[in-house]
Protein backbone atom coordinates (compact mmCIF):
# COMPACT_ATOMS: atom_id res chain seq x y z
CA UNK A 1 0.00 0.00 0.00
CA UNK A 2 0.95 3.40 -1.06
CA UNK A 3 2.10 5.82 1.81
CA UNK A 4 -0.07 8.48 0.39
CA UNK A 5 -3.00 5.91 0.86
CA UNK A 6 -1.73 4.60 4.65
CA UNK A 7 -1.69 8.55 5.59
CA UNK A 8 -5.53 9.16 3.97
CA UNK A 9 -6.68 6.56 5.37
CA UNK A 10 -5.34 6.10 8.96
CA UNK A 11 -5.25 8.31 11.78
CA UNK A 12 -1.60 9.65 11.70
CA UNK A 13 -2.16 12.10 9.62
CA UNK A 14 -5.55 13.49 11.09
CA UNK A 15 -3.97 13.12 14.50
CA UNK A 16 -0.92 15.19 13.42
CA UNK A 17 -3.34 18.55 13.06
CA UNK A 18 -4.72 18.37 16.41
CA UNK A 19 -1.88 16.80 18.39
CA UNK A 20 1.20 18.88 17.03
CA UNK A 21 -0.08 22.66 17.11
CA UNK A 22 -1.42 21.37 20.77
CA UNK A 23 2.45 20.21 21.96
CA UNK A 24 4.03 23.39 20.23
CA UNK A 25 1.47 25.78 22.22
CA UNK A 26 2.00 23.27 25.64
CA UNK A 27 5.35 23.62 25.12
CA UNK A 28 5.86 27.28 24.79
CA UNK A 29 4.26 27.66 28.12
CA UNK A 30 6.54 25.76 29.79
CA UNK A 31 9.91 26.68 28.76
CA UNK A 32 10.59 29.08 32.25
CA UNK A 33 13.29 26.45 33.69
CA UNK A 34 15.10 25.32 31.22
CA UNK A 35 18.22 26.40 30.80
CA UNK A 36 21.22 26.41 27.68
CA UNK A 37 21.89 22.88 28.57
CA UNK A 38 21.47 19.57 26.87
CA UNK A 39 20.34 17.41 29.31
CA UNK A 40 17.88 20.46 30.48
CA UNK A 41 16.63 21.14 26.87
CA UNK A 42 16.29 17.22 26.04
CA UNK A 43 14.37 16.34 29.46
CA UNK A 44 11.71 18.80 28.41
CA UNK A 45 10.82 16.66 25.89
CA UNK A 46 9.62 14.25 28.28
CA UNK A 47 7.14 16.62 29.35
CA UNK A 48 4.68 15.92 26.64
CA UNK A 49 5.34 12.08 26.15
CA UNK A 50 2.24 11.61 28.28
CA UNK A 51 0.18 12.93 25.60
CA UNK A 52 1.97 11.61 22.49
CA UNK A 53 1.93 8.12 23.61
CA UNK A 54 -1.55 8.45 24.85
CA UNK A 55 -2.51 9.64 20.82
CA UNK A 56 -0.20 7.12 19.27
CA UNK A 57 -1.61 3.87 21.23
CA UNK A 58 -5.19 5.63 20.28
CA UNK A 59 -4.31 5.65 16.37
CA UNK A 60 -2.94 2.06 16.72
CA UNK A 61 -5.83 1.16 18.64
CA UNK A 62 -8.29 2.68 15.45
CA UNK A 63 -6.42 0.60 12.87
CA UNK A 64 -5.61 -2.29 14.56
CA UNK A 65 -9.62 -2.52 15.10
CA UNK A 66 -10.06 -1.29 11.16
CA UNK A 67 -7.56 -4.12 10.14
CA UNK A 68 -9.57 -7.02 12.21
CA UNK A 69 -12.95 -6.07 11.09
CA UNK A 70 -11.86 -6.01 7.61
CA UNK A 71 -11.34 -9.96 7.96
CA UNK A 72 -8.03 -9.10 6.31
CA UNK A 73 -6.49 -12.13 8.53
CA UNK A 74 -9.06 -14.37 7.04
CA UNK A 75 -7.73 -13.62 3.46
CA UNK A 76 -5.17 -15.54 1.26
CA UNK A 77 -1.58 -14.35 2.58
CA UNK A 78 0.08 -11.91 0.05
CA UNK A 79 2.04 -10.64 3.20
CA UNK A 80 2.72 -11.72 6.56
CA UNK A 81 1.32 -10.66 9.37
CA UNK A 82 4.38 -8.60 10.65
CA UNK A 83 4.52 -7.03 7.29
CA UNK A 84 0.94 -5.85 7.74
CA UNK A 85 1.83 -4.41 11.16
CA UNK A 86 4.87 -2.43 10.12
CA UNK A 87 3.23 -0.89 7.59
CA UNK A 88 0.39 0.38 9.20
CA UNK A 89 1.92 1.08 12.51
CA UNK A 90 5.13 2.88 10.55
CA UNK A 91 2.77 6.54 10.03
CA UNK A 92 2.02 6.36 13.60
CA UNK A 93 5.75 5.52 14.38
CA UNK A 94 6.48 8.59 12.36
CA UNK A 95 3.92 10.90 14.05
CA UNK A 96 6.04 10.01 17.20
CA UNK A 97 8.95 11.15 16.60
CA UNK A 98 7.17 14.25 14.38
CA UNK A 99 5.31 15.18 17.88
CA UNK A 100 8.81 14.57 19.47
CA UNK A 101 10.38 17.03 17.34
CA UNK A 102 8.14 19.83 17.19
CA UNK A 103 8.12 20.80 21.06
CA UNK A 104 11.64 19.97 21.55
CA UNK A 105 12.40 23.05 18.79
CA UNK A 106 10.36 25.18 20.55
CA UNK A 107 12.12 24.65 24.11
CA UNK A 108 15.31 25.11 21.98
CA UNK A 109 14.14 28.35 20.01
CA UNK A 110 13.35 29.50 23.72
CA UNK A 111 17.17 29.34 25.10
CA UNK A 112 20.21 30.70 23.36
CA UNK A 113 21.83 27.87 21.73
CA UNK A 114 24.37 25.49 23.42
CA UNK A 115 27.12 23.69 22.21
CA UNK A 116 26.88 19.73 21.49
CA UNK A 117 24.27 17.72 20.56
CA UNK A 118 20.70 16.83 22.32
CA UNK A 119 20.99 14.35 24.57
CA UNK A 120 20.45 11.29 22.96
CA UNK A 121 19.56 8.48 25.52
CA UNK A 122 16.52 11.09 27.01
CA UNK A 123 15.44 11.17 23.49
CA UNK A 124 15.66 7.79 22.65
CA UNK A 125 14.26 6.58 25.97
CA UNK A 126 11.14 8.82 25.50
CA UNK A 127 10.81 7.80 22.23
CA UNK A 128 10.57 3.99 23.28
CA UNK A 129 7.37 4.67 25.41
CA UNK A 130 5.76 6.16 22.85
CA UNK A 131 6.43 2.98 20.52
CA UNK A 132 5.76 0.46 23.44
CA UNK A 133 1.89 2.57 23.70
CA UNK A 134 1.89 1.50 19.75
CA UNK A 135 2.68 -1.63 20.24
CA UNK A 136 0.24 -1.91 23.31
CA UNK A 137 -1.93 -0.24 21.35
CA UNK A 138 -2.01 -2.75 17.99
CA UNK A 139 -2.90 -5.80 20.75
CA UNK A 140 -5.86 -4.55 22.51
CA UNK A 141 -7.46 -2.78 19.37
CA UNK A 142 -7.92 -6.12 17.88
CA UNK A 143 -9.53 -7.24 21.23
CA UNK A 144 -12.16 -4.66 21.05
CA UNK A 145 -14.42 -2.63 18.81
CA UNK A 146 -12.90 0.31 17.10
CA UNK A 147 -14.20 3.14 19.30
CA UNK A 148 -13.59 1.66 22.08
CA UNK A 149 -9.80 0.14 22.07
CA UNK A 150 -9.26 3.60 20.51
CA UNK A 151 -10.92 5.31 23.39
CA UNK A 152 -9.60 2.73 26.04
CA UNK A 153 -6.22 3.22 24.77
CA UNK A 154 -6.49 7.14 24.90
CA UNK A 155 -7.74 7.41 28.26
CA UNK A 156 -4.92 4.90 29.82
CA UNK A 157 -1.90 6.48 27.81
CA UNK A 158 -3.19 10.23 29.33
CA UNK A 159 -3.59 8.05 32.79
CA UNK A 160 -0.42 6.49 32.69
CA UNK A 161 1.42 9.31 31.07
CA UNK A 162 0.45 11.53 34.10
CA UNK A 163 -1.11 10.34 37.17
CA UNK A 164 2.28 8.46 38.41
CA UNK A 165 3.67 12.01 38.78
CA UNK A 166 0.98 13.05 40.92
CA UNK A 167 1.41 10.16 43.40
CA UNK A 168 3.69 10.87 46.22
CA UNK A 169 3.36 7.86 48.20
CA UNK A 170 4.56 5.52 44.84
CA UNK A 171 7.37 8.18 44.04
CA UNK A 172 9.46 5.74 41.89
CA UNK A 173 6.32 5.28 39.02
CA UNK A 174 7.88 7.51 36.92
CA UNK A 175 10.57 5.98 36.44
CA UNK A 176 8.50 3.10 34.66
CA UNK A 177 6.39 5.58 32.56
CA UNK A 178 8.70 8.32 31.10
CA UNK A 179 8.69 11.15 33.75
CA UNK A 180 11.76 9.86 35.63
CA UNK A 181 13.98 12.73 34.69
CA UNK A 182 11.55 15.60 33.62
CA UNK A 183 12.72 17.71 36.13
CA UNK A 184 16.65 17.25 34.79
CA UNK A 185 18.69 18.91 34.70
CA UNK A 186 20.85 21.35 36.52
CA UNK A 187 24.36 22.65 35.53
CA UNK A 188 25.53 20.48 37.88
CA UNK A 189 23.21 17.62 37.43
CA UNK A 190 23.03 14.84 34.93
CA UNK A 191 20.10 12.52 33.88
CA UNK A 192 19.79 9.32 36.00
CA UNK A 193 21.06 6.43 34.05
CA UNK A 194 19.38 4.32 36.40
CA UNK A 195 16.12 6.44 35.81
CA UNK A 196 16.36 6.24 31.92
CA UNK A 197 17.18 2.17 32.38
CA UNK A 198 14.09 1.72 34.21
CA UNK A 199 11.93 3.11 31.89
CA UNK A 200 13.70 1.40 28.88
CA UNK A 201 13.36 -1.74 30.70
CA UNK A 202 9.58 -1.44 31.12
CA UNK A 203 9.08 -0.03 27.75
CA UNK A 204 10.81 -3.25 26.24
CA UNK A 205 8.63 -5.56 28.74
CA UNK A 206 5.56 -4.22 27.01
CA UNK A 207 6.28 -4.72 23.51
CA UNK A 208 8.07 -8.29 24.16
CA UNK A 209 4.73 -9.60 26.40
CA UNK A 210 2.58 -8.06 23.44
CA UNK A 211 4.81 -10.08 20.72
CA UNK A 212 4.96 -13.02 22.26
CA UNK A 213 1.29 -13.20 23.13
CA UNK A 214 0.44 -12.14 19.35
CA UNK A 215 3.32 -14.95 17.89
CA UNK A 216 3.18 -17.71 19.77
CA UNK A 217 0.39 -20.82 19.44
CA UNK A 218 1.36 -22.90 22.52
CA UNK A 219 1.72 -21.63 26.31
CA UNK A 220 1.45 -17.55 24.81
CA UNK A 221 -0.39 -16.39 27.81
CA UNK A 222 1.80 -17.78 30.65
CA UNK A 223 4.95 -17.44 28.30
CA UNK A 224 4.25 -13.79 28.13
CA UNK A 225 2.90 -13.00 31.43
CA UNK A 226 6.21 -14.46 32.74
CA UNK A 227 8.30 -12.33 30.57
CA UNK A 228 6.59 -9.14 30.90
CA UNK A 229 6.29 -10.16 35.37
CA UNK A 230 10.09 -11.08 35.09
CA UNK A 231 11.19 -8.10 32.75
CA UNK A 232 8.64 -5.38 34.76
CA UNK A 233 10.95 -7.09 38.04
CA UNK A 234 13.95 -5.69 36.81
CA UNK A 235 12.51 -2.10 35.84
CA UNK A 236 11.08 -2.25 39.36
CA UNK A 237 14.67 -3.19 41.09
CA UNK A 238 16.21 -0.03 38.89
CA UNK A 239 13.56 2.01 39.66
CA UNK A 240 12.26 1.82 43.39
CA UNK A 241 15.33 3.14 44.90
CA UNK A 242 15.67 6.50 43.09
CA UNK A 243 11.73 7.50 44.84
CA UNK A 244 11.91 11.17 43.12
CA UNK A 245 15.24 11.53 42.34
CA UNK A 246 15.78 11.21 38.41
CA UNK A 247 19.60 13.06 38.81
CA UNK A 248 22.61 12.49 40.06
CA UNK A 249 25.84 14.36 40.30
CA UNK A 250 28.07 15.87 37.64
CA UNK A 251 31.67 14.62 37.47
CA UNK A 252 33.26 17.40 39.08
CA UNK A 253 36.67 17.31 37.15
CA UNK A 254 35.11 19.05 34.20
CA UNK A 255 34.79 21.81 36.52
CA UNK A 256 37.51 24.25 36.15
CA UNK A 257 38.30 26.72 39.45
CA UNK A 258 40.32 29.88 39.68
CA UNK A 259 41.22 33.08 41.80
CA UNK A 260 41.11 33.28 45.32
CA UNK A 261 38.40 34.52 47.56
CA UNK A 262 36.51 33.31 45.75
CA UNK A 263 37.64 31.17 43.44
CA UNK A 264 35.20 30.98 40.83
CA UNK A 265 34.13 27.39 39.25
CA UNK A 266 33.02 27.33 36.18
CA UNK A 267 31.43 23.93 34.29
CA UNK A 268 32.65 23.78 30.54
CA UNK A 269 29.80 25.39 28.88
CA UNK A 270 30.51 28.71 30.83
CA UNK A 271 34.25 28.77 30.37
CA UNK A 272 34.30 31.08 27.28
CA UNK A 273 32.81 33.71 29.59
CA UNK A 274 34.94 33.64 32.35
CA UNK A 275 37.04 36.81 31.48
CA UNK A 276 33.61 38.63 32.31
CA UNK A 277 32.81 36.56 35.09
CA UNK A 278 35.75 36.88 36.95
CA UNK A 279 35.43 40.81 36.17
CA UNK A 280 31.97 41.09 37.94
CA UNK A 281 33.57 38.68 40.61
CA UNK A 282 35.94 41.20 41.77
CA UNK A 283 33.95 44.34 41.88
CA UNK A 284 31.58 42.99 43.81
CA UNK A 285 34.19 41.62 45.94
CA UNK A 286 35.04 45.05 46.23
CA UNK A 287 31.95 46.31 46.95
CA UNK A 288 31.47 44.06 49.68
CA UNK A 289 34.54 44.53 51.13
CA UNK A 290 33.38 48.31 52.14
CA UNK A 291 31.04 46.89 54.92
CA UNK A 292 33.82 44.08 55.95
CA UNK A 293 32.31 41.05 54.24
CA UNK A 294 33.89 38.17 52.77
CA UNK A 295 32.41 36.18 49.70
CA UNK A 296 32.47 32.32 50.31
CA UNK A 297 36.01 30.73 49.65
CA UNK A 298 34.26 29.22 46.41
CA UNK A 299 31.48 30.06 43.92
CA UNK A 300 29.89 28.49 41.04
CA UNK A 301 26.93 29.59 38.80
CA UNK A 302 23.66 27.57 37.61
CA UNK A 303 23.40 29.66 34.14
CA UNK A 304 25.15 28.69 31.22
CA UNK A 305 25.99 32.28 30.54
CA UNK A 306 25.40 34.07 33.68
CA UNK A 307 24.66 38.24 33.25
CA UNK A 308 26.52 40.44 35.66
CA UNK A 309 23.47 40.66 38.11
CA UNK A 310 23.16 36.97 38.13
CA UNK A 311 27.47 36.76 39.07
CA UNK A 312 26.57 39.63 41.73
CA UNK A 313 24.17 37.97 43.59
CA UNK A 314 25.77 34.65 43.39
CA UNK A 315 29.01 36.15 44.90
CA UNK A 316 27.76 38.59 46.97
CA UNK A 317 24.88 36.14 49.01
CA UNK A 318 27.28 33.15 49.01
CA UNK A 319 28.52 33.71 52.93
CA UNK A 320 24.56 33.06 53.67
CA UNK A 321 24.26 28.98 54.39
CA UNK A 322 22.38 27.06 51.45
CA UNK A 323 20.10 24.98 54.13
CA UNK A 324 18.78 25.71 57.68
CA UNK A 325 21.19 24.60 60.68
CA UNK A 326 20.59 21.32 62.17
CA UNK A 327 18.94 22.92 65.39
CA UNK A 328 16.02 24.28 62.76
CA UNK A 329 15.13 20.78 61.47
CA UNK A 330 14.17 19.24 64.62
CA UNK A 331 10.75 18.47 64.82
CA UNK A 332 9.08 21.40 66.30
CA UNK A 333 12.15 23.67 66.68
CA UNK A 334 11.88 27.41 66.11
CA UNK A 335 13.75 28.84 63.31
CA UNK A 336 13.91 32.90 64.27
CA UNK A 337 16.86 33.46 61.78
CA UNK A 338 14.32 32.71 58.86
CA UNK A 339 13.54 36.23 58.87
CA UNK A 340 16.93 37.32 59.25
CA UNK A 341 18.29 35.12 56.13
CA UNK A 342 15.90 36.84 54.24
CA UNK A 343 16.58 40.29 55.08
CA UNK A 344 20.50 39.49 54.96
CA UNK A 345 20.03 38.20 51.29
CA UNK A 346 18.45 41.10 49.97
CA UNK A 347 21.42 43.46 51.73
CA UNK A 348 23.96 41.38 50.60
CA UNK A 349 22.79 41.77 46.84
CA UNK A 350 21.72 45.33 46.95
CA UNK A 351 25.27 45.77 48.38
CA UNK A 352 26.86 43.96 46.18
CA UNK A 353 25.46 45.58 43.07
CA UNK A 354 22.92 43.69 42.22
CA UNK A 355 20.01 46.15 40.85
CA UNK A 356 16.75 46.85 42.96
CA UNK A 357 14.67 46.31 39.95
CA UNK A 358 16.16 42.63 39.39
CA UNK A 359 15.89 41.97 43.10
CA UNK A 360 12.32 42.80 43.64
CA UNK A 361 11.64 40.31 40.72
CA UNK A 362 12.19 37.32 43.16
CA UNK A 363 12.14 39.13 46.13
CA UNK A 364 9.55 40.26 49.04
CA UNK A 365 9.59 43.72 48.69
CA UNK A 366 9.96 44.04 52.22
CA UNK A 367 12.74 42.57 52.84
CA UNK A 368 14.02 44.96 50.24
CA UNK A 369 13.57 48.18 51.85
CA UNK A 370 15.06 46.77 55.18
CA UNK A 371 18.21 46.29 53.15
CA UNK A 372 17.61 49.91 51.52
CA UNK A 373 17.66 51.11 54.86
CA UNK A 374 20.45 49.85 56.43
CA UNK A 375 22.56 50.24 53.66
CA UNK A 376 21.86 54.28 54.28
CA UNK A 377 23.70 53.72 57.78
CA UNK A 378 27.79 54.36 58.31
CA UNK A 379 29.67 51.21 57.23
CA UNK A 380 30.11 50.31 60.55
CA UNK A 381 26.41 49.99 61.45
CA UNK A 382 25.94 47.85 58.47
CA UNK A 383 28.67 45.66 59.14
CA UNK A 384 27.35 45.16 63.28
CA UNK A 385 23.76 44.95 61.66
CA UNK A 386 24.96 41.97 59.39
CA UNK A 387 27.53 40.10 61.91
CA UNK A 388 24.39 40.49 64.74
CA UNK A 389 21.98 38.54 62.30
CA UNK A 390 24.39 36.22 60.84
CA UNK A 391 24.35 34.90 64.19
CA UNK A 392 21.11 34.06 64.68
CA UNK A 393 20.60 32.72 61.39
CA UNK A 394 23.37 30.37 62.70
CA UNK A 395 22.03 29.84 65.52
CA UNK A 396 18.70 29.06 66.39
CA UNK A 397 18.80 30.36 70.48
CA UNK A 398 20.10 33.89 69.13
CA UNK A 399 17.24 36.06 68.02
CA UNK A 400 17.37 38.51 65.27
CA UNK A 401 17.44 42.15 65.62
CA UNK A 402 16.54 43.81 62.33
CA UNK A 403 15.60 47.55 63.41
CA UNK A 404 18.70 50.31 61.55
CA UNK A 405 17.79 52.26 64.70
CA UNK A 406 19.58 49.94 67.12
CA UNK A 407 23.00 50.01 65.31
CA UNK A 408 22.78 53.79 64.61
CA UNK A 409 22.67 54.21 68.23
CA UNK A 410 25.50 51.67 68.95
CA UNK A 411 27.82 53.86 66.67
CA UNK A 412 26.71 57.08 67.91
CA UNK A 413 28.08 55.48 71.42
Amino acid sequence: MRLATLLRSGPAAWTALILVPVLVWFSSRNTASTIAYWPSISSRTTIVVGFISAACGAGAAWESARIEQGGISALAPARRASSVVLVHLGPLALLGLTAMAAPFLVVLASVPSPSGLPNPAILAVSYSVVLAHIVLGWFVGARMPRLIGAATMLIFGYLWGFWPAAIGALPWLRHLNGQGVTECCGLDQEPSVRSLAATLTFSLAVVTAVVLASALRNYRRLISLTVFTATTAVALHLAVPLGFQGTHARDTTLRTCAGQTPQICLWPEQNVHRADIAHWADETTARLATVGVTPARRVEFGDPRPDKAHVASNVATSPLPHEMPACALRQGAAYPGDEAAVALYAWLALTGGVPKSDLAQRWPIEAINLAERIRALPAQAQHAWYERNTRSVHDCAVLPDLDPASYTRAVAQ
